[in-house]
C-alpha cells in the first residue's frame, strides 16, 4: 500500500495565488438591482439546523403546508428558508420530504401564480443525502412545471467553519 504524504499549506499562500478579489461593494449593488428587479422568490432548503445559525432576519419556517407556502410567496420579502433537518433522517424519508416540499412548493407558486428559485443548502463536506435530496427535487419540481435542470452548482464552502475549496481541492483550516 502506497502512502500518501499530505503537505501542509497556509490559507495565505493558498489565496496568493488567486485572481484579486472583484469589488465587494459593486457587487452588492449590480446583485440588489438583480434582486429587485426579479419577482422570483428565493427559497433555501436547509438540511440542517447550523446552517440558519450563519444569517439573519430571514424567515425561517420549520414546518410548513401548501397553505403556508401560498403565503409565503405572496409577501414581500425576496428569500426564505425551509429547514427540513432531513441530515438527521434515513435517506428514504429525506428524498420523500424533498420530493413532497417541491410539489407543495409547485403547487402554492401555481395558486398564488408566484415564481420561485430553490437553493438546496447542505453541509461543505457533503455529509447527509447528496445527491439524492436534488434528484428527489428535481423529481417534485419537473412534472408540474415541464421544466428540466441542465445541472448543479455545487459550491462546498463554508467560510466562518474554515473551510475553502480552491482549485478544486477542499481544505479545513486548522487554527495557529
Amino acid at each position: 500500500m502506497k502512502e500518501s504524504i499530505v503537505q501542509m499549506v497556509t490559507l495565505t499562500e493558498l489565496l496568493a495565488n488567486l485572481p484579486p478579489e472583484p469589488d465587494e461593494a459593486s457587487l452588492f449593488v449590480e446583485i440588489q438591482r438583480e434582486v429587485a428587479g426579479s419577482k422570483r422568490k428565493l427559497v433555501v432548503i436547509d438540511d440542517d439546523p447550523t446552517g440558519t445559525q450563519t444569517v439573519h432576519d430571514v424567515e425561517l419556517l420549520t414546518t410548513w403546508n401548501t397553505e403556508t407556502l401560498a403565503e409565503v410567496l405572496q409577501e414581500e420579502r425576496q428569500l426564505f428558508y425551509l429547514l427540513t433537518n432531513s441530515r438527521s433522517m434515513p435517506k428514504s424519508d429525506a428524498v420523500r420530504l424533498n420530493q413532497e416540499t417541491a410539489q407543495q412548493l409547485v403547487a402554492a407558486s401555481q395558486a398564488t401564480h408566484s415564481d420561485f428559485v430553490i437553493a438546496s443548502r447542505s453541509d461543505s463536506t457533503l455529509r447527509g443525502h447528496y445527491p439524492a435530496e436534488i434528484f428527489a427535487l428535481e423529481r417534485g419540481l419537473t412534472p408540474s412545471t415541464g421544466n428540466h435542470f441542465d445541472g448543479h452548482l455545487v459550491v462546498p464552502a463554508f467560510f466562518e467553519g474554515g473551510r475553502y475549496t480552491i482549485n478544486d481541492i477542499h481544505y479545513v483550516a486548522t487554527p495557529t
